[in-house]
C-alpha cells in the first residue's frame, strides 16, 4: 500500500512538472509583452543616464517594447540596485550596474542589503572606460615618472583630488598611491567638475579622471594628461601613453557598465536580452553615441560579466581595505 501511495506522488509530481513546464516555456516565448524598467541608479542627465538611454531605445525598438529608464539615484547607485535586487524576477526590472555598485558597494558599506554575486543573474557587458591621469598646469611633470618624483619631495603639496569618498577616482587614486608607495593626500570634492576646478586652480597637484570629466579640460589646455589607466590606449587619448608602457607593469584601472536582472529571472530571458544587448552594440550608431561619452563598447556572455565581477571585487576590495575607507 505505502509502495503503491509513493508511486502515485511520484507520478503526480512529474505530471505537474510536465504541465508547468509548457506554461513556463510559453511566458518565456512571448517575453516582452509588457513594458520593461530599466533602473539607472543615478541622476538623470549624467553619463550614466545617457547610457542607459542609449541602450533602452536601441533594445526597446528591436524587441519591439516599451523600455523604460528610472533613475533611483543615492548612496554611490546602491539604493537603485537594491530596488532590482528585490524585485520581481520576471525580466521586467532590469539594471544597469557597474562598477560602483557591483565591485565597490560591498567594501564601502557596512549594510548593504544586496549581494552583487549572489542577488543578480548577470546579462551582458556594456561599456569599459579608463580613467585619464590628469595634473595641475602649476606641477613641473610631464610624464609618470616626472609626477611620481614629484609627489615624493612635495610634503603637503603631495595630494590628489576626486569626485567625493569612494568614487573611481578615490580609488584609482588609491591604487596608484598604494603601488608607489606614496603619502599623498586625498582630497574629496561634490562631483567631476569640482575636482577639475581645484585641479586648475593649483589646490591639488593631480587628479585621475573619467574621459567625460577631463576631455574638455585637456583641450582647452587648462590641465595637462599624461597618461591613462586602462589595459590598451584609450581611443580619445591615442597618443597618451598607459600607466603599464609608462612603467607600472600591471596597473589596469577601468570603470565597466553592464546589465543585471534579478537573481532567478529564467535563464531563457537572460540569453534574449543578452542577444538583444550583443547586437544593439554591434551597431554603428550605438557604438559612436558611447564613443562621444568616453565609453569603450564592449560585450561578453553572461558568464564572463559574472567572473568579471568576482575578479574585480577580489582586487578592489584589497585597496579599499588597505586604505581604511568606509562609508556609512
Amino acid at each position: 500500500m505505502n509502495s503503491m501511495r509513493r508511486r502515485f506522488i511520484r507520478c503526480g509530481a512529474i505530471a505537474s512538472l510536465v504541465v508547468a513546464m509548457p506554461f513556463a516555456w510559453a511566458q518565456d516565448q512571448s517575453y516582452p509583452n509588457k513594458p520593461i524598467t530599466l533602473v539607472v541608479p543615478y541622476p538623470a542627465g549624467g553619463v550614466v543616464d545617457v547610457i542607459g538611454r542609449i541602450v533602452a531605445e536601441k533594445i526597446g525598438t528591436s524587441m519591439k517594447a516599451t523600455v523604460i529608464v528610472e533613475n533611483r539615484p543615492g548612496a554611490g547607485g546602491t539604493i537603485g540596485a537594491a530596488a532590482v535586487a528585490h524585485a520581481k524576477p520576471d525580466g521586467y526590472t532590469l539594471l544597469l550596474g557597474g562598477s560602483a555598485t557591483h565591485v565597490f558597494a560591498p567594501s564601502l558599506y557596512r549594510n548593504l542589503s544586496y549581494d552583487p554575486i549572489k542577488s543578480f543573474a548577470p546579462i551582458g557587458q556594456i561599456s569599459a572606460s579608463p580613467l585619464v591621469m590628469v595634473v595641475s598646469p602649476n606641477v613641473p611633470a610631464n610624464s609618470v615618472a616626472d609626477l611620481i618624483s614629484y609627489l615624493k619631495s612635495n610634503g603637503d603639496k603631495a595630494n590628489y583630488g576626486s569626485n567625493g569618498n569612494g568614487t573611481f577616482p578615490h580609488l584609482a587614486g588609491e591604487l596608484f598611491k598604494q603601488a608607489n608607495k606614496l603619502q599623498t593626500i586625498h582630497v574629496p570634492y561634490g562631483g567631476g567638475p569640482a575636482a577639475m576646478t581645484a585641479l586648475i586652480r593649483g589646490d591639488v597637484s593631480t587628479s585621475i579622471n573619467h574621459i567625460a570629466v577631463v576631455q574638455g579640460m585637456v583641450k582647452s589646455g587648462k590641465v595637462r594628461a599624461i597618461a591613462t589607466t586602462g589595459k590598451e590606449r584609450a581611443r580619445a587619448f591615442p597618443d597618451l601613453p598607459t600607466l603599464d608602457e609608462a612603467g607600472m607593469k600591471g596597473f589596469e584601472a577601468n570603470t565597466w557598465f553592464g546589465l543585471f536582472a534579478p537573481q532567478d529571472t529564467p535563464k531563457p530571458i537572460i540569453e534574449k536580452l543578452n542577444s538583444e544587448l550583443s547586437a544593439a552594440l554591434s551597431t554603428e550608431s550605438v557604438r559612436s553615441q558611447l564613443l562621444n561619452q568616453g565609453e569603450e563598447p564592449r560585450t561578453s556572455t553572461p558568464q564572463e560579466l559574472g567572473r568579471r565581477n568576482e575578479t574585480e571585487m577580489a582586487k578592489w576590495s584589497k585597496v579599499i581595505k588597505d586604505a581604511k575607507i568606509m562609508i556609512d
